[in-house]
Protein backbone atom coordinates (compact mmCIF):
# COMPACT_ATOMS: atom_id res chain seq x y z
CA UNK A 1 0.00 0.00 0.00
CA UNK A 2 2.70 2.22 0.40
CA UNK A 3 4.69 1.69 -2.28
CA UNK A 4 1.60 2.12 -4.42
CA UNK A 5 0.85 6.01 -2.15
CA UNK A 6 4.00 7.01 -3.55
CA UNK A 7 3.23 5.70 -6.69
CA UNK A 8 0.15 8.02 -6.87
CA UNK A 9 2.71 10.88 -4.68
CA UNK A 10 5.11 11.07 -7.62
CA UNK A 11 2.68 11.00 -10.79
CA UNK A 12 0.72 13.88 -9.62
CA UNK A 13 3.94 16.03 -8.71
CA UNK A 14 4.73 15.35 -12.05
CA UNK A 15 1.75 16.15 -13.62
CA UNK A 16 1.56 19.35 -11.65
CA UNK A 17 4.85 20.71 -13.26
CA UNK A 18 3.06 20.38 -16.42
CA UNK A 19 0.56 22.69 -15.61
CA UNK A 20 0.21 25.92 -17.53
CA UNK A 21 0.47 28.53 -15.44
CA UNK A 22 -2.75 29.93 -15.67
CA UNK A 23 -3.97 27.09 -13.66
CA UNK A 24 -1.15 27.38 -10.80
CA UNK A 25 -3.69 29.56 -9.05
CA UNK A 26 -6.66 27.08 -8.53
CA UNK A 27 -8.27 26.33 -6.07
CA UNK A 28 -7.78 22.64 -7.05
CA UNK A 29 -4.27 23.33 -6.90
CA UNK A 30 -4.32 24.36 -3.30
CA UNK A 31 -5.47 21.10 -2.29
CA UNK A 32 -3.89 18.52 -4.90
CA UNK A 33 -0.41 20.30 -4.04
CA UNK A 34 0.44 19.16 -0.98
CA UNK A 35 -0.16 15.54 -1.50
CA UNK A 36 2.54 15.76 -4.41
CA UNK A 37 5.95 14.13 -3.49
CA UNK A 38 9.44 13.11 -4.99
CA UNK A 39 10.68 11.73 -1.89
CA UNK A 40 11.97 8.31 -2.03
CA UNK A 41 12.70 5.95 0.31
CA UNK A 42 14.92 2.57 1.08
CA UNK A 43 13.33 0.31 3.38
CA UNK A 44 15.11 -2.35 5.12
CA UNK A 45 13.59 -5.14 7.44
CA UNK A 46 15.38 -5.93 10.41
CA UNK A 47 13.68 -8.87 11.70
CA UNK A 48 14.77 -11.01 14.74
CA UNK A 49 14.83 -14.30 13.60
CA UNK A 50 14.00 -17.16 16.68
CA UNK A 51 17.01 -19.43 17.45
CA UNK A 52 15.87 -23.51 16.99
CA UNK A 53 16.75 -23.69 20.83
CA UNK A 54 13.96 -20.65 21.55
CA UNK A 55 11.35 -22.47 21.02
CA UNK A 56 8.11 -20.19 22.16
CA UNK A 57 9.88 -18.70 25.21
CA UNK A 58 11.29 -15.98 23.18
CA UNK A 59 7.77 -14.46 23.23
CA UNK A 60 7.82 -14.27 27.05
CA UNK A 61 11.56 -14.76 28.05
CA UNK A 62 13.32 -11.22 28.31
CA UNK A 63 16.26 -12.15 31.12
CA UNK A 64 19.14 -9.69 30.36
CA UNK A 65 21.05 -12.72 28.67
CA UNK A 66 18.10 -13.47 26.23
CA UNK A 67 17.87 -9.32 25.65
CA UNK A 68 21.89 -8.90 24.57
CA UNK A 69 22.07 -12.08 22.64
CA UNK A 70 18.81 -9.86 20.36
CA UNK A 71 20.40 -6.88 20.21
CA UNK A 72 23.34 -8.34 18.85
CA UNK A 73 21.77 -10.34 16.44
CA UNK A 74 20.09 -7.08 15.80
CA UNK A 75 23.22 -5.66 15.20
CA UNK A 76 24.98 -8.17 13.15
CA UNK A 77 22.05 -7.50 10.39
CA UNK A 78 22.75 -4.39 10.63
CA UNK A 79 26.23 -4.97 9.78
CA UNK A 80 25.61 -7.30 6.78
CA UNK A 81 23.19 -5.61 5.43
CA UNK A 82 24.94 -1.77 5.33
CA UNK A 83 27.69 -4.35 3.44
CA UNK A 84 25.14 -3.92 0.36
CA UNK A 85 25.67 -0.86 -1.49
CA UNK A 86 22.32 -1.11 -2.91
CA UNK A 87 20.74 -0.78 0.20
CA UNK A 88 21.52 3.04 0.14
CA UNK A 89 21.38 4.00 -3.82
CA UNK A 90 18.29 6.15 -4.44
CA UNK A 91 15.44 4.55 -5.79
CA UNK A 92 14.94 4.96 -9.54
CA UNK A 93 11.40 3.44 -9.76
CA UNK A 94 8.06 5.19 -10.28
CA UNK A 95 6.96 4.31 -6.80
CA UNK A 96 10.35 5.67 -5.08
CA UNK A 97 10.31 3.09 -2.89
CA UNK A 98 12.67 0.13 -2.49
CA UNK A 99 12.17 -2.67 -0.02
CA UNK A 100 15.05 -4.98 1.42
CA UNK A 101 15.35 -8.10 3.79
CA UNK A 102 18.53 -9.38 2.82
CA UNK A 103 18.86 -12.04 6.07
CA UNK A 104 16.17 -14.03 5.66
CA UNK A 105 16.57 -17.05 8.20
CA UNK A 106 19.73 -15.59 9.38
CA UNK A 107 21.64 -16.00 5.97
CA UNK A 108 21.76 -13.90 2.96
Amino acid sequence: RFKYTQKLRNALSSLLQKLPAELKDSPELAVLGPLACRKVYNLVQLIYRAKQYEGDSKDYEFSRLSMEEHWRAGYYDTVRTLRHPEVLERPSNLEGVLTFDLAQNGRE
